[in-house]
């Protein structure tokens, strides 16, 4: 067999590229696929059927797994991790490249974060006993109750800005509110819509009902400021692409939501 020095394998090769052009481009292609993956971190509470963990403590639900096939798709890597809302929200305000899910998209909050998005469709709800036949026309009619809710969601401000005197909140999971519900240490729970009908369900929860609705609105995921702009507007064109093509509805449907 022929053997070549270094030097002579060199010079076969740079005569190989040059007689053959389209090599080249082939080695350019195969370079640009494999550009490294960006990375973005994802935070999260428990807010099912959309982010929540399951059974073995993995971080599931329709939003979850919306996201991680968009981000496949835009060549990013994603490192989520499920947190208290407060502490989550904290992290997404201060920290570079940091989003937070699923969340409701208010004026007070517009400009804090850049948006991507909707995931979901939600609504700033009352739930009462069904015994108790509670009938809630305006927000103000709320104000003679005790309302539980989660402290630090936007509907929870809400609430306190418009000066509701019976609060009791809870920093852990709204299914919290939901026992002290029907334990009667509250006469109102004040939650998301989905949150609320799908912790009913789950739980069998069949005494309780909604009574009342504040407004409806979005959810969405959040991200620092500070974060790489092609990554937000590929993430961005991933879901809406999913939203066109009928992805997004049968991921959904999965979850039975």
């Amino acid at each position: 067999m022929l053997k070549l020095g270094n030097t002579a394998f060199i010079l076969v090769l740079l005569c190989s590229l040059a007689a053959n052009p389209s090599l080249i481009s082939i080695t350019k292609a195969q370079e640009d696929n494999a550009a490294p993956q960006r990375s973005l971190k994802l935070v999260t509470e428990e807010y099912p059927p959309l982010n929540m963990s399951d059974d073995t403590g993995k971080i599931t639900g329709a939003a979850t797994e919306l996201l991680r096939i968009a981000a496949n798709k835009a060549n990013i890597a994603l490192q989520i991790r499920l947190l208290p809302w407060k502490r989550a929200y904290h992290d997404a305000l201060e920290e570079k490249e940091v989003c937070i899910y699923s969340t409701w998209r208010t004026s007070a909050r517009e400009d804090l974060f850049i948006w991507v998005g909707p995931l979901a469709n939600d609504g700033w709800s009352f739930f009462a006993p069904r015994d108790k036949n509670i009938q809630i026309s305006s927000l103000k009619d709320t104000f003679r109750y005790r309302v539980g809710g989660i402290d630090g969601w936007a509907f929870t401000q809400y609430l306190q800005q418009k000066g509701h005197p019976f609060l009791d909140l809870t920093s852990i999971e709204d299914e919290t509110n939901a026992r002290k519900l029907q334990a009667g240490r509250i006469d109102l729970w004040a939650t998301g819509r989905i949150s609320g009908r799908q912790i009913i369900k789950q739980k069998k929860a069949h005494d309780i009902e909604e009574v009342y609705a504040v407004r409806e609105i979005g959810l969405w995921l959040a991200c620092n400021t500070d974060t790489d702009p092609k990554i937000i507007k590929d993430l961005q064109n991933a879901l809406d692409q999913f939203e066109r093509d009928g992805t997004a509805k049968k991921i959904r449907a999965t979850f039975k939501f």
